[in-house]
C-alpha cells in the first residue's frame, strides 16, 4: 500500500497509472489492455524518468507498450459486409426501420 501513496504523490500521469492504482487499491479486474498498460507503468518505475520507450524487445508485452518508438497506427480496413451491417444497425437504432414496418 506504500506504493499507492507514493505513486499518488510522485507518479507521473501516464497511460497505466489509473489502471495500476485501481488494481492495487481495490483489486479491480482489468481487461487485457488495462493489465498491459498497468504492467508497463509499474515495470518502468511509474515513468518517473518520463514517458519513454522501454526498449526491451525481448519482453512479450513490448508490441503493446504505450510509448514505443516508431509505432504507426493503421486504421483497419472494413469490408463491404461490415459497412452494410453498420448501416443497417444505425437505421435500427435511429428508429427508421420501425416506422417503415409500422406503415404497412
Amino acid at each position: 500500500m506504500a506504493d499507492v501513496v507514493w505513486i499518488k504523490k510522485h507518479g507521473k500521469t501516464a497511460k497505466g497509472k489509473n489502471e495500476y492504482l485501481s488494481y492495487m487499491e481495490h483489486g479491480t479486474k482489468l481487461s487485457h489492455k488495462q493489465a498491459i498498460l498497468a504492467n508497463c507503468y509499474q515495470c518502468l518505475g511509474f515513468y518517473v524518468d518520463g514517458k519513454n520507450d522501454c526498449e526491451i524487445p525481448d519482453c512479450p508485452l513490448y508490441p503493446y507498450m504505450p510509448y514505443r518508438k516508431g509505432v504507426v497506427k493503421v486504421k483497419r480496413e472494413r469490408s463491404e459486409k461490415q459497412i452494410e451491417h453498420d448501416r443497417k444497425l444505425s437505421l435500427l437504432r435511429s428508429g427508421a426501420k420501425k416506422t417503415m414496418y409500422e406503415s404497412k
